[in-house]
């Protein structure tokens, strides 16, 4: 019986005017879909904690802030770290209120391993806070994730800092990174002020503003950076440069470098060179170059522009 089956349906797929439904479909391997990651969204306020979190909060707070033994504060910070961003609140508070130097580097080291772009509009809600720790903590988090509805606030800040503005150290260090929050945000009115902090030390304040300016990228941006473009001053041309890396296109800033790119100055050379690697290909900037090295590098870069 069992072959008389297997025959028949055998003689049916071959017989003109079978059922078509016994014709096996063909079947195609798919490409995987790719799916993008959606970008988390922005909180606009810090996740409430339980009563028990909000306790072991309260305890491993303040072994960060004693922090008799290395390893009492590294304890304190990876448990913070491991209740998250419910902390965020209570280490706010205590930034504020702690008077040693080193405590608040800690507070704040793991502020920055608790937050992420998501939290840039609660860190905007801090710009105007009465304690000036907490401002410039905010305001240099904030600008590592540009953001622009951070804008009018980031405003506000930026204007209070010019008010404030003066010798006084922190003064100066909160006209700065009001000036990263601002331009982070999208507006080019802080390009002045990161300027003239790129002339004093861009080693150390390079990466910052180079993430902070990405922002701003176009022609609004390439235009205010090209009246920076002084040829008879070497140093704030190479500054200028360093910012049209990060903030310039090809089409609106390559003009300006393209010329620089024959200087016979060769710190304005390589500044040419790194500004064409960050305009057109987004490479960050080489270090030292040796003359006939740049001068080869250039003539490429020339080229591309």
């Amino acid at each position: 019986m069992m072959l008389h089956l297997l025959l028949t349906a055998t003689l049916s797929l071959s017989t003109p005017g079978a059922p078509a439904a016994l014709t096996p479909e063909p079947h195609f391997a798919q490409d995987p879909v790719e799916v993008e990651e959606e970008e988390p969204a922005p909180l606009e306020e810090w996740p409430a904690a339980d009563k028990d979190t909000t306790k072991l909060i309260s305890k491993e707070l303040g072994r960060v802030r004693k922090a008799g033994t290395p390893e009492m504060a590294e304890g304190g910070r990876d448990a913070l770290i491991e209740i998250g961003d419910a902390a965020g609140p209570a280490l706010l508070k205590a930034l504020e209120k702690e008077r040693k130097e080193e405590a608040r580097e800690r507070i704040a080291e793991v502020l920055v391993a608790l937050t992420d772009r998501r939290h840039s509009r609660l860190f905007a809600a801090e710009f105007d806070s009465k304690s000036e720790h907490v401002r410039l903590f905010a305001l240099e988090r904030a600008s590592t994730f540009p953001d622009p509805a951070i804008r009018k606030q980031a405003e506000a800040a930026f204007a209070a800092a010019k008010e404030r503005e003066g010798t006084k150290k922190e003064v100066k260090h909160e006209l700065y990174f009001a000036a990263l929050a601002l331009c982070s945000s999208g507006s080019i009115e802080g390009l002045d002020v990161l300027h003239a902090r790129a002339l004093e030390d861009w080693g150390k304040c390079g990466q910052q503003v180079r993430a902070a300016i990405e922002a701003l990228r176009g022609p609004e941006a390439s235009e205010r950076v090209a009246a920076l473009l002084d040829a008879s001053d070497r140093k704030a041309t190479v500054a200028a440069l360093r910012l049209l890396a990060g903030c310039g296109t090809k089409e609106s800033a390559g003009p300006l470098v393209k010329p620089l790119l024959d200087s016979p100055d060769n710190s304005i050379r390589v500044a040419a060179i790194n500004a064409a690697r960050g305009i057109v290909d987004g490479e960050p900037p080489l270090d030292r170059l040796p003359v006939f090295e740049a001068v080869e590098l250039a003539n490429k870069w020339k080229a591309r522009l």
